[in-house]
């Protein structure tokens, strides 16, 4: 079973939707999402994976109270504030925003993978035996716009770019 895990969407719509279809088509059941989603309509559009969403809230989620308020119009939507705590499978993991924070978790050794954002770039690092792992980002600032997927069972991300480069 796999994971996808999102960050830095800052309101870019069109990237949010098509990663959202790509996880449908690797049979994801569960998305994480990292922070800065920014406006509250991005989780009307959160609301249409098929499966399981888990948010926190980044330094660019503005309005924090009408993003809460519409999750909860959503039963597939989950809040957890700064960070969220989450075992599925034989998997404990934790995700936040800010990569200090995500650092600070991994090194408890209490997870088995710790995702962060923020940094809007791609990062896997093994911090004893945990995985410390940065998605990318949705938005296209600084890098490709993508995602990660982690495997529950064998510990194992692999990242996916949303458009393939032209040419």
């Amino acid at each position: 079973m796999k994971l996808t895990v999102v960050s830095d969407s800052h309101d870019h719509i069109q990237n949010l939707d098509r990663a959202m279809e790509m996880a449908s088509q690797i049979y994801t059941s569960q998305l994480l999402h990292c922070g800065d989603l920014c406006s509250p309509f991005m989780v009307e559009h959160l609301a249409r994976f098929r499966g399981d969403v888990h948010l926190v809230f980044g330094n660019n989620d503005g309005d924090r109270l009408t993003i809460a308020r519409l999750a909860e119009k959503y039963p597939n939507v989950n809040i957890y504030g700064e960070s969220g705590i989450l075992r599925t499978g034989p998997a404990t993991i934790a995700w936040t925003h800010l990569p200090e924070f995500g650092a600070g978790l991994a090194a408890t050794g209490d997870f088995d993978a710790v995702f962060s954002g923020h940094t809007h770039r791609r990062k896997s690092v093994k911090a004893g035996k945990t995985w410390h792992i940065n998605p990318g980002e949705l938005m296209g600032l600084r890098e490709a716009p993508g995602f990660a997927t982690f495997d529950l069972e064998t510990f194992e991300v692999e990242y996916y770019n949303l458009w393939q480069p032209s040419g």
